[in-house]
């Protein structure tokens, strides 16, 4: 089998950008289907898996390992390592498919049934008051996710203080008293705090019960990361924008969070995220990866993941638009805030080539 060419299809969602889907053609007529981190002014990213689409041609997309060897020895940039992260996920679903068995199963074989999810509302909330992320936050729980997360204090500068982040911490009071106390609820603060106004926002959100308390301090700042680790009182995630193995080395050196957040978009790919996920193991660390993007990034955090002993929560980009689960065939099904895995082969998914036909963009 050899590599013969790439594709791409792409659909615009909403204000906040596209989806964008790779796949990965073969003289066999075997593809495979990744998905490209893109949002908004991703053109670097397409240019770059055109180039490692040149680069394989030829190649046998099974041998994954040599692969992602040879195009990571050197270095490379963000955007080139984004775009081997979708080709990457493109090669393991055509292998899958190729052999007739889930990704899961080639990745070991699955420690559970169903892959957890946490519905991120962030996105979908363009009313950013108490009320309005209130009313998603219900609106999610109603649908049967028991995990909501949202990032109230975007649009601050650097915040020195809890009272210049009062509005955020009025948005999770709202959204705690719309949920429930049976309900976990996650906070990303997207590093808008300095060390003190994280410590000073921990303490105005501590009746809340947090089931996380998600990147309040740059990471660029090892010292202000455990600073406020230590003296916090809450669970610290974060790592999401870390690429390939070696980046999360100081992570867990450190022990500079309690929960590592890998994204499959950004890491370097499936098996990139699994075997940083069994580092996070060897030091006691749970791993809930990131990405709120759309249905092919869940589909590859749910393969990998359904291999991981110490697998915690998977993020789910929550309402931003009606047609998300008819995108693909068969449908994208969510059960009481869960995925149920299936036996599907690769990852399991194709896409619906008339929805995207109606939401196309060009790429």
């Amino acid at each position: 089998m050899k590599v013969t060419g790439i594709e791409f299809d792409a659909v615009h969602v909403n204000h906040r950008g596209d989806w964008v889907f790779v796949h990965v053609l073969t003289d066999e007529g075997v593809q495979g289907l990744g998905e490209l981190r893109s949002g908004k002014n991703y053109e670097a990213r397409v240019a770059a898996v055109r180039a490692l689409g040149e680069d394989l041609k030829g190649k046998d997309p099974r041998n994954i390992e040599s692969i992602v060897a040879g195009y990571t020895h050197g270095g490379r940039s963000w955007d080139e390592v984004c775009a081997l992260s979708a080709v990457e996920q493109a090669l393991w679903d055509l292998l899958g498919k190729s052999l007739g068995v889930p990704v899961y199963t080639l990745l070991g074989g699955k420690c559970r049934d169903e892959i957890r999810l946490y519905a991120n509302i962030n996105r979908a909330t363009t009313t950013r008051t108490p009320e309005g992320f209130a009313q998603n936050a219900a609106a999610a729980v109603a649908e049967g996710f028991d995990a909501v997360k949202l990032a109230p204090f975007d649009g601050l500068p650097v915040v020195d203080s809890a009272q210049e982040a009062k509005v955020g911490i009025a948005c999770m009071q709202a959204v705690r008293e719309a949920i429930g106390d049976q309900v976990d609820l996650l906070v990303d603060c997207h590093s808008r705090f300095t060390a003190k106004a994280a410590l000073e926002v921990a303490d105005a959100l501590r009746d809340l019960n947090l089931f996380w308390f998600e990147q309040p301090t740059s990471e660029k700042s090892l010292k202000d990361c455990l600073e406020v680790k230590e003296n916090c009182g809450l669970t610290i995630a974060g790592a999401e924008q870390r690429s390939l193995r070696s980046e999360f080395v100081e992570v867990f050196e450190h022990r500079s969070m309690d929960v590592i957040m890998p994204d499959v978009t950004v890491i370097g790919g499936l098996s990139e995220l699994k075997k940083v996920g069994d580092m996070a193991q060897a030091w006691g660390m749970p791993t809930a990866p990131h990405g709120p993007f759309g249905p092919i990034t869940i589909a590859a955090g749910v393969q990998a993941m359904a291999s991981l002993p110490n697998f915690l929560i998977l993020e789910f980009g929550w309402g931003e638009v009606p047609w998300r689960s008819q995108l693909t065939w068969p449908h994208e099904v969510i059960v009481n805030g869960r995925i149920p895995l299936t036996d599907r082969p690769g990852l399991g998914f194709e896409l619906n080539m008339d929805l995207v036909n109606e939401h196309r963009v060009d790429v």
